[in-house]
């Protein structure tokens, strides 16, 4: 660790390491950094990707529908549910899905996961299915709440008006002139879903004994792993800068508004 040079010296060793895909060795596991880092990506990033196509799957047409039926019965039905998968711990809906669909009716399995090399990709997605469900409705209703409130304040736009005045039916002004303006907003908020989803979820990682970054860089604290903690942590936060910069590229191609000069 270099602890008998100065902090800045420290410091600057660090940073040629990474320069060179060097982080150093973990004092528990006695392994390069690197390579357990990569060991524990797969099942990080296959659980992100399940959990934000669940959370898309089910956010945009809930909040399409509550921006079309606004101020009626769908609509609070809409809020209630927002309200609870923002509100639950995560924890709790893990542990009530396990005790439903693993103990009572015995549709997956309680907990653990192998990799694709071991038993293949459908068996490593069955093991995944249960915890990207829960994590899907945890972070879905943030992405409901998103398309209706952009939704809305895209219809009261005058171009809408102008679209009504012209005969065209309600569902197209909406579902092709106004969703297609408010998709920008809804990709930056499914891209931080993602960010924060593959930055590893400790609490449902550990529940489900899944070997991936949350449930690592917990690990890492409880062994004062100091260098394995500052690995994992540069990791999550390169993956945060990643995805936020590719959600602005896919943003500035969907909407050419929002590039550089589009505006004078």
């Amino acid at each position: 660790l270099h602890l008998d040079l100065s902090i800045g010296e420290q410091f600057s060793l660090w940073l040629s390491g990474i320069a060179n895909r060097d982080l150093g060795n973990s004092i528990f596991w006695k392994e390069p950094i690197v390579d357990i880092l990569i060991e524990r990506i797969e099942p990080t990033l296959m659980l992100a990707i399940i959990a934000t196509a669940i959370s898309t799957l089910i956010g945009v047409p809930m909040g399409l529908m509550a921006a079309k039926h606004h101020d009626q019965f769908f609509d609070r039905v809409f809020s209630v549910f927002t309200l609870l998968s923002i509100s639950f711990p995560a924890f709790w809906m893990a542990i009530m899905a396990v005790q439903w669909f693993c103990v009572d009716i015995n549709i997956f399995p309680v907990a653990g996961y192998h990799g694709i090399a071991d038993k293949g990709l459908l068996h490593s997605l069955y093991e995944l299915a249960l915890p990207g469900i829960v994590l899907g409705i945890m972070y879905s209703g943030q992405i409901a709440r998103m398309t209706r409130t952009t939704l809305l304040e895209v219809m009261a736009q005058d171009y809408l008006r102008t679209a009504r005045a012209k005969g065209i039916s309600e569902k197209k002004v909406i579902d092709v002139h106004g969703f297609v303006n408010a998709i920008p907003p809804i990709i930056l908020v499914v891209g931080f879903s993602f960010a924060s989803l593959l930055g590893g979820s400790a609490v449902i990682e550990q529940l489900f004994n899944i070997p991936g970054i949350g449930n690592l860089t917990i690990a890492a604290v409880l062994k004062r792993d100091y260098p394995l903690i500052q690995g994992a942590l540069l990791f999550i936060a390169s993956i945060f800068i990643i995805v936020n910069m590719c959600t602005d590229i896919l943003c500035a191609l969907v909407n050419p508004k929002q590039r550089w000069g589009s505006y004078d």
